[in-house]
């Protein structure tokens, strides 16, 4: 049975039908009417378009049809060659459009009626997501959509714009938005979905899309299933030449490796393959310019995948913040765009599009780029007759260059900035910088134009193309660097940034970005015209989203709309907040305060019995404590999640009540449901550390006090609301949130903005309220 048939029955049938057929008109559905005849032997059972005139027989039985067999002829109606489109479908054909009023009725009655029959309750919250994001598409605008944890925005925001595409809704004005494209192509664009993290992009391919088709069409929601493709930078697939250069070379181990690779039905995702080492990925993976030269072009498996994800067929294109951005940029210089051209973009996990748009209109030079190019070149092998001297004496100057600039700006740390734990060192660009750069793009440029293909052995050609490639990009970023006083640029380290085991250990990044990055922002995207829905559970502070608008120039967005919804889970029932009184002004260089924050963390895991976890905004300050602690002998297990590692994780997961120490990654991101996490210790206020990026931004305020009211508090906001995040996953957690920050304490001068931007929690500075939480929520497989 067709479980939406039911719901295409009405008994409103137009006179004009009734005035002719009397009361053989049974009822409508599909667009057509039933019209019931009495043949002698039995009955005759005919379905009439009542838009087209066009009727066909599709039932005859012996007895009249009764109430109970009424479903089951609308699916009769359903099946037949004259059906006219059902009342909740909103499949439309290129020219027409619904209504938004029309669509909106289809959208509550999906979550209304439809959802709650696969096990998902009524949301408020979420309906009311789902209708702003709806009207957001229907007004061609930016809207700025905070959901917090368990209002469902994924759903919201696939089914609203499912419906939106489908429903053709801005069809009209589409037609002429893109000069370059067919009339043809402009009826099929798809939504682009952008988020922060492959996990979410595959969740979204994979789970939500699908059973989100399923049950569309099980209803006749949508006739055709939505369809989506997965879009990733060209590095990330194989590519047939490099795989057949690499293989040749190779030992034997790494050739079984790569073997499956070869076969035709094999993944080309780099992501799938098993056993590589992320050099191998480089070196296999797609690089230049894909041309008709390349002996692989007529059968590339890389190229067919680019046709199928460039053509009209999907309904959304899913990809991460970088490659949109990269999108945008290559659209804003007038260049062939990575996506088809799309009706609305949803940004999902919005607050990190700021920092993904810093890396793609900005620069990242490491230090190992020039010696892994010229480690190459060195490995070369020449044609008989062809002299290798000039290629290498190039490449030795190319090392040089490298080594001066960087030790220059090495050296230009100041000494007092080492101390501090930051990500971005400040270091001085000069003219002697500049010289250095000048330098790598000119010797690169000749080193590029020197190298030829032809120069070397068959074996080496592939690599040969693929260095020329990097050089190019090298001498790019070369070049942006070069005009140092238009960027905010800073130095990272690199135990900063990469786990010990990649082999970008010892790379240094000079990094810079554009000063006006908000004004590139709103020309290259949000002045555009394409809707835009940027979505996310912590995008206000305290109910405000001046900041993220500043931010990313959104200010000068005239119709910008804004929705906050707050969590369903009911935080005054589940969560007690504990801010200590005891501990003095957070200070990790201070024993005094690094000793009271352990004995009062202590205290704290004994109270909740474990099932603990402590986030730190120092690496120096988590490491002290964990040593102070792990001399107590608490009676639990504990573990140090440390830069790059998520082996600590999983065990602190197994262990069922152990203690977890964390800075970092753990402030978002991470799902720990359950009672695993019953104890959220958050040691300090994260306030961000000083660096070249935030003294800049304190130029363009007229004081200090502005800027902190402005830029900082907000900022300090938005994290804490995603630490605090970490307690509450499911309807049915229950935890305490511990606060040990002496500046929320009663007197304390950020407590009220503290206390208005976290959930409604019962707040207590007494342990005794936070075990006798733990022991009243708490089951008894929680203290065994």
């Amino acid at each position: 049975m067709h479980y939406s048939a039911i719901h295409e029955v009405s008994r409103e049938i137009p006179p004009g039908i009734i005035e002719k057929y009397g009361d053989s008109a049974l009822f409508t559905a599909y667009g057509c009417v039933l019209l019931e005849c009495e043949t002698g032997k039995g009955y005759t059972y005919r379905a009439l378009n009542l838009k087209t005139g066009r009727s066909a027989v599709i039932h005859r039985r012996t007895t009249p049809l009764m109430i109970s067999g009424v479903a089951a002829m609308a699916e009769r109606i359903r099946l037949s060659p004259v059906a006219g489109k059902g009342k909740y479908e909103i499949d439309m054909p290129p020219g027409e459009n619904l209504l938004r009023e029309s669509l909106s009725d289809i959208q509550n009655h999906i979550f209304e009626a439809i959802l709650p029959e696969y096990g998902y309750g009524i949301r408020e919250k979420q309906m009311e997501l789902a209708a702003h994001i709806l009207e957001a598409i229907g007004h061609r605008t930016i809207s700025l959509s905070e959901a917090e944890v368990g209002i469902g925005k994924t759903h919201a925001y696939l089914i609203a714009a499912a419906l939106a595409k489908r429903g053709r809704v801005n069809d009209f004005w589409l037609r002429g938005y893109y000069p370059d494209q067919s009339y043809a192509a402009s009826a099929y664009m798809p939504v682009v979905i952008s988020t922060a993290s492959i996990a979410l992009q595959n969740a979204i391919v994979k789970d939500y899309i699908p059973e989100i088709s399923r049950i569309l069409m099980a209803h006749g929601i949508i006739k055709t299933p939505l369809s989506c493709v997965l879009r990733k930078g060209r590095e990330h697939y194989v590519c047939e030449k490099n795989l057949w250069a690499y293989y040749c070379d190779a030992d034997e181990a790494t050739q079984r490796l790569l073997a499956p690779l070869f076969k035709r039905t094999a993944s080309i995702d780099l992501a799938d393959a098993e056993g590589l080492t992320p050099y191998i990925k480089r070196r296999i993976g797609v690089s230049g310019r894909c041309g008709e030269h390349c002996p692989y072009y007529d059968d590339c498996r890389y190229l067919r995948h680019l046709r199928n994800a460039q053509s009209g067929e999907h309904d959304f294109q899913v990809c991460n913040h970088n490659y949109f951005l990269a999108d945008v940029i290559r659209r804003s210089k007038g260049q062939i765009p990575l996506i088809p051209h799309y009706q609305a973009v949803i940004i999902d996990e919005a607050h990190k599009f700021l920092q993904a748009a810093r890396q793609m209109y900005g620069v990242e030079f490491g230090s190992l780029a020039i010696p892994r190019v010229v480690e190459d070149i060195g490995c070369f092998t020449f044609q008989k007759g062809v002299s290798g001297a000039m290629v290498r004496e190039l490449a030795g100057k190319l090392m040089g260059q490298n080594r001066r600039l960087f030790q220059l700006l090495l050296d230009n740390i100041p000494p007092d900035s080492l101390e501090e734990e930051t990500e971005r060192y400040k270091t001085v660009m000069d003219k002697t910088a500049a010289r250095h750069l000048r330098n790598i793009r000119n010797i690169g440029g000749e080193l590029s134009e020197l190298l030829s293909e032809q120069m070397l052995l068959l074996r080496y050609r592939g690599r040969c193309s693929q260095i020329r490639f990097e050089l190019s990009l090298i001498r790019e970023q070369a070049g942006v660097l070069e005009k140092y006083d238009e960027l905010v640029y800073w130095l990272e380290k690199p135990e900063e940034r990469y786990p010990a085991e990649t082999d970008k250990a010892i790379e240094t990044m000079l990094c810079a970005i554009p000063k006006q990055l908000s004004d590139m922002l709103y020309t290259d995207l949000w002045s555009s015209g394409i809707p835009v829905v940027l979505t996310s559970g912590t995008l206000s502070a305290a109910g405000s989203f001046e900041h993220i608008k500043n931010k990313m120039g959104l200010d000068r967005v005239r119709s910008l709309m804004e929705t906050s919804k707050p969590s369903p889970f009911c935080h005054r029932e589940n969560v007690v907040l504990y801010i200590s009184e005891t501990v003095p002004f957070p200070n990790s260089h201070d024993n005094e305060y690094i000793t009271a924050v352990a004995e009062e963390a202590g205290r704290l895991i004994q109270a909740s019995h474990g099932h603990a976890a402590l986030l730190f905004t120092s690496y120096k300050a988590m490491d002290q404590v964990f040593t102070l602690l792990e001399r107590q002998s608490l009676g639990f297990p504990l573990f140090r999640l440390d830069r790059g590692g998520i082996n600590a994780i999983a065990r602190f997961r197994k262990s069922g009540n152990g203690v977890l120490f964390a800075s970092g990654a753990l402030w978002e991101g991470i799902d720990l449901p359950g009672d695993v996490l019953s104890l959220l210790i958050i040691v300090k206020l994260p306030f961000a550390v000083p660096d070249p990026v935030s003294e800049y931004e304190q130029t363009l305020y007229p004081s200090m006090e502005q800027y902190k009211n402005s830029v900082l508090v907000p900022e300090m906001i938005i994290k804490l609301k995603q630490g605090f995040g970490r307690l509450i996953r499911r309807e049915t957690d229950t935890g305490v949130v511990a606060l040990l920050d002496c500046r929320v304490r009663e007197d304390g001068p950020y407590r009220t903005r503290v206390l208005q931007a976290l959930p409604n929690c019962r707040v207590t500075s007494d342990l005794e309220d936070v075990e006798t939480f733990i022991q009243s929520k708490k089951g008894q497989d929680y203290f065994v």
